[in-house]
C-alpha cells in the first residue's frame, strides 16, 4: 500500500472535559499542535509532544471521556442488581516491545492495569475448547499463546482515563519546572499558550490551511472548525465552514484516527483532502484500506453459567469459511462453533478480569462477531444511512441487532453450558464499523512536513493497543521534533 502514496511528499517514519485545560507553559518557542482523536494513539501522540514541551489540544469528539476504541460500559440494574462491566472493544492488550512494556510497568505500578489470568484458549472448529499452551498462536491478537494478556482496571476505559490524567501531571510538571528555573515573564502570553487542552464532546467537521495574517503570523497554519455536540453532528448535514464553530489556529496536526479522511465516517473532516495533491493522495491510500467491521454483544445474567470451561476464547472458523468479508454473506447456519460458521471470533467473561464486579453481581460476557456476521448484519442495520451520511446507533438500531446476536450466543454457549441456557438481565450491542484493519499502510506514522500533517494509528501501523501505543507516540516525537527546530 505504501507505494500507493508519494515519496516525494511524505516521510515514512518508524521508530475529561475541557476544564483540564488550564496548564500553561510561558511563550514557547514551538507552535502549538491539534491532535484529533482522544483513543490511545492521540493520548500517546499528545503524552509525547508535552515531554517536548509541545503546546497542544486533544480534540475528542466522544461524550463520554477518552478512549475510543478502549471503550468500557458500566450499567445498574433497577432493583440494585449490578453493576454490569463490559469491554465492549478493546479487550486485552500485550506488550512486546521494551518501550511499551516500560510504559506498562508504570500503569500496573499505579494500579491502572493487571494481568488476566484465566483459561484462554481456542474452540476448534469441531466445537471443542482447547486450553491455550505456550508458544501457540494464531488467536484472537495472539490470546492463549501464553504471552501474558493485560486489562485495565478497574475497566479497559478506566485506563485511558488514566492516561488522561497522566498527561496533567506531565503538563503539571513542566509548568512547574519552568516556574523554578524562571521563565514565566509574560502572563499575558503564558495565558494564551496552555501547554496542554482537552476538548472532549467536540467533532472536528472542517480543516483549512491558511497563511498571510489568517488565523496569524505568515506561515501556513491549519484553521479547524467543527461542533461541540460530538458524535451526535455527524448524523446530519455539517453546516459550511463558515457557520462551524471556530476550534483554533495550529501550526501542525495530529490525526491520530483514520475517520477524518473517510467521507461518510463519523469523523469525517472536510477540506484536508483539498489544501494540497499530497493529502489528496494521502486520502486515497486511506480510502483503499479495507477495514473489517464488528460488533460486540453484551450479555449479563444472574448467576455465573455453570459448567463453562474458559474465560476467554478464540473461535475458529472452518477451513472452507471464506475468510474474506466481501465472499461470505455471514449468516450463522449453526452459531455454535461446530458445523458450520459460527457468528463470533471471540467470546469472554468479561467477570473474569481483574478488578471488575464480583460477589453477587451479575455475570458479564462479550462475543465479537466475525467480519462476515457484521456484514450480513450491516446489510439490514447499515453503517451508512440516505445520501451517504454516517448511521448514528440510536437505541432501537442496538436493541435489533443486540435481538439477533442474542440468538446467536444462545446457540453457540448452549453446548457449553449445564443445564439450559438462562434468560440474561441485560443485552446490548456496539458497532465498531472500523474494529480491525487487517492490511496497514506499513509504517508507524505518515508525515507530510511541508503541511505539518501525521496520520497515526491502527490505518498505519496496524491493530491492537501496542500498536496504537507506538503509532501515536512516534507521530508525537516526529511533529515535535520539527517545531522545535522550525
Amino acid at each position: 500500500m505504501l507505494n500507493a502514496f508519494s515519496l516525494a511528499t511524505a516521510l515514512f517514519a518508524r521508530s475529561s472535559v475541557r476544564a483540564m485545560a488550564s496548564l500553561s507553559t510561558a511563550a514557547a518557542p514551538t507552535g502549538r499542535v491539534a491532535v484529533v482523536g482522544g483513543g490511545v494513539t492521540g493520548l500517546a501522540a499528545a503524552k509525547s509532544l508535552i515531554n517536548q514541551q509541545v503546546p497542544c489540544t486533544l480534540i475528542d469528539m466522544g461524550g463520554r471521556g477518552v478512549g475510543g476504541r478502549v471503550s468500557s460500559r458500566v450499567l445498574e440494574l433497577e432493583g440494585g442488581q449490578g453493576p454490569l462491566s463490559f469491554d465492549a472493544g478493546a479487550q486485552f492488550f500485550t506488550a512486546a516491545t521494551p518501550e511499551f512494556q516500560r510504559e506498562l510497568a508504570g500503569w500496573a505500578a499505579a494500579g491502572a492495569a493487571r494481568e488476566w489470568s484465566g483459561r484462554h484458549g481456542r474452540i476448534a472448529a469441531g466445537g471443542d475448547f482447547e486450553l491455550g499452551q505456550p508458544g501457540s498462536s494464531g488467536g484472537f491478537f495472539d490470546a492463549g499463546s501464553g504471552q501474558a494478556m493485560w486489562v485495565g482496571t478497574p475497566t479497559n476505559g478506566a485506563l485511558m482515563q488514566h492516561m488522561a490524567q497522566e498527561l496533567l501531571a506531565a503538563a503539571a510538571q513542566k509548568q512547574q519546572q519552568q516556574q523554578q528555573q524562571g521563565q514565566w515573564q509574560d502572563t499575558s502570553r503564558q495565558q494564551a499558550a496552555p501547554l496542554f487542552e482537552l476538548l472532549s464532546g467536540v467533532a472536528v467537521q472542517s480543516m483549512e490551511r491558511t497563511g498571510g495574517g489568517g488565523c496569524g503570523g505568515s506561515g501556513g497554519r491549519w484553521a479547524l472548525r467543527g461542533s461541540r455536540q460530538g458524535r451526535a453532528a455527524a448524523a446530519a448535514p455539517a453546516p459550511p465552514p463558515g457557520d462551524q464553530e471556530d476550534l483554533g489556529c495550529y501550526d501542525a496536526v495530529i490525526l491520530a484516527d483514520a475517520m477524518p479522511l473517510l467521507p461518510g465516517s463519523a469523523g469525517h473532516v472536510a477540506g484536508i483532502d483539498a489544501a494540497a495533491s499530497s493529502l489528496a493522495q494521502l486520502a486515497r491510500s486511506v480510502q483503499a484500506v479495507a477495514p473489517q467491521p464488528c460488533f460486540a454483544l453484551m450479555v449479563a445474567f444472574a448467576q455465573s453459567l455453570p459448567g463453562v470451561p474458559f474465560d476467554s476464547a478464540t473461535v475458529e472458523q472452518p477451513t472452507t469459511d471464506c475468510t474474506s468479508s466481501s465472499g461470505s454473506d455471514g449468516g450463522s447456519s449453526s452459531g455454535n462453533g461446530g458445523s458450520g460458521s459460527s457468528a463470533f471470533q471471540w467470546v469472554a467473561c468479561n467477570s473474569s478480569k481483574p478488578g471488575r464486579p464480583g460477589g453477587s453481581s451479575p455475570q458479564c460476557w462479550v462475543a465479537l462477531t466475525t467480519p462476515q456476521r457484521a456484514q450480513h448484519l450491516l446489510r439490514a442495520h447499515p453503517l451508512i444511512g440516505p445520501g451517504g451520511r454516517f448511521n448514528p446507533q440510536t437505541g432501537e438500531y442496538r436493541a435489533a441487532v443486540a435481538a439477533e446476536l442474542l440468538a446467536d450466543f444462545r446457540a453457540f454457549m448452549q453446548p457449553f453450558v449445564q443445564g439450559a441456557l438462562p434468560e440474561p438481565v441485560h443485552v446490548s450491542a456496539q458497532r465498531w464499523g472500523r474494529a480491525f484493519v487487517t492490511e496497514p499502510l506499513g509504517a508507524e506514522l505518515l508525515f507530510l512536513p511541508a503541511q505539518r500533517l501525521a496520520l497515526c494509528s491502527d490505518v498505519a501501523a496496524g491493530g491492537g493497543v501496542e500498536a496504537a501505543w507506538r503509532s501515536g507516540r512516534a507521530a508525537g516525537e516526529t511533529v515535535g521534533r520539527m517545531l522545535r527546530s522550525a
